[in-house]
């Protein structure tokens, strides 16, 4: 499982694939199994010969995370519950993974039957828990205490949003009864209608990396590139329009929807938009703190070696291999952090530490330190 240059490069080329061909109304783009993806709460994707989905990872584009986080929150809570995951192969075809809660036990159930490359068996993992662990460009479950598997540990799934990975990422929205306000980083202006006699229009405008960030994460976790049910009509006289478009990579993407679609994808839309235009108001700090996140791979002298944004799961199969192993076959970002007081710290820690200055160079990159914290994971 481990996660190499090669296979980012390939789910670079899929992103792109999809966001150019995204302008075909009404069809999913990234289905290879005659599979049709909707977000709406009340319909689960549909999965050639498979049946009762509650979550779809298509090549990083997952449908279904609030069925996921259900499932979690059910499991912290200790109510029994069911899950089934679909991750698509390379090759397009479906491997199924059962999660079964009940009685401080999961039953994790692999189903490769249907992978033409694959095993073709169906194997069963018992574990004690389930663990969220969210960063700032990802979010992983991951099941632990589990009877097989590395470190006693599965990683059940992984939602990517990774902004610094992709080459273009720029937005366009409308806004109002007649899409009469506007902000667009792409053009880099904001206009917006005071009244029927006055609109103001601002040059040079730019939402800071981390707005971005979050918004693209916010995209991600809203299945941006799925099969969307967004109304542009309904029984409001108050409500207003919005028109997004996402420019990603080589391609685009295009929403059009009404602020009374009360609907799953409606209301995430909504609150995306919104964000977008509060952000817009506010000034856009230029030189924000940088603030890094990961675990520590290494301890020498005053400097800690850490894998960015890396879950516990890839901290365990990175932490031996990276002796012997470049860095420049991961897909991860690694950093060199200055001037820590390692007596403080040790190998398998989770910290976060705020910048000081710029970092600089590359695999590893430098920087440093001017504060640093452990972080502790909550099971």
């Amino acid at each position: 499982m481990k996660k190499l240059y090669c296979s980012f490069l390939l789910l670079t080329f899929l992103f792109i694939l999809t966001a150019c061909n995204a302008s075909d109304e009404g069809k999913n783009p990234i289905d290879k199994e005659g599979s049709h993806a909707t977000s709406n709460d009340n319909v689960k994707p549909s999965v050639k010969g498979v049946k009762n989905v509650d979550v779809l990872n298509t090549h990083g584009s997952i449908e279904g995370v609030e069925r996921m986080k259900n499932f979690y929150d059910n499991l912290q809570n200790g109510i029994s519950s069911d899950l089934r995951i679909v991750h698509y192969t390379i090759e397009g075809d479906p491997i199924v993974t059962d999660l079964n809660y009940k009685e401080d036990t999961i039953k994790v159930t692999y189903d490769s039957t249907r992978d033409k490359f694959g095993s073709g068996k169906i194997t069963t993992v018992i574990c004690n828990n389930l663990l969220e662990e969210v960063n700032p460009t990802n979010t992983s479950y991951i099941a632990t205490g589990c009877s097989d598997g590395f470190f006693g540990m599965d990683e059940i799934l992984e939602i990517e949003y990774n902004l610094a990975r992709q080459d273009l990422f720029e937005l366009e929205l409308k806004y109002g009864e007649k899409l009469e306000n506007e902000v667009n980083t792409k053009t880099e202006e904001v206009t917006k209608v005071i009244n029927s006699k006055e609109t103001r229009t601002t040059s040079d405008f730019q939402l800071s990396t981390q707005v971005k960030q979050e918004v693209f994460k916010r995209l991600v976790m809203a299945n941006y590139l799925g099969d969307l049910d967004l109304k542009t009509t309904c029984q409001s006289e108050e409500s207003r329009d919005y028109y997004l478009k996402v420019y990603i990579n080589g391609g685009d993407r295009e929403y059009h929807w009404s602020s009374c679609d009360q609907g799953s994808d409606g209301v995430k839309f909504t609150e995306i938009a919104e964000y977008i235009i509060m952000q817009s108001e506010m000034e856009q700090t230029e030189n924000p703190e940088t603030v890094i996140q990961g675990y520590i791979l290494q301890v020498k002298d005053d400097t800690l070696l850490v894998g960015v944004d890396l879950n516990i799961f890839d901290y365990e199969l990175l932490k031996d291999e990276i002796q012997n192993t470049g860095l420049d076959a991961y897909v991860f970002d690694f950093i060199s952090l200055e001037g820590v007081n390692t007596e403080e710290f040790k190998i398998g820690d989770k910290i976060e530490a705020v910048i000081k200055g710029s970092i600089t160079g590359s695999n590893p990159k430098r920087a440093q330190v001017k504060d640093i914290k452990k972080l502790y994971l909550l099971n």
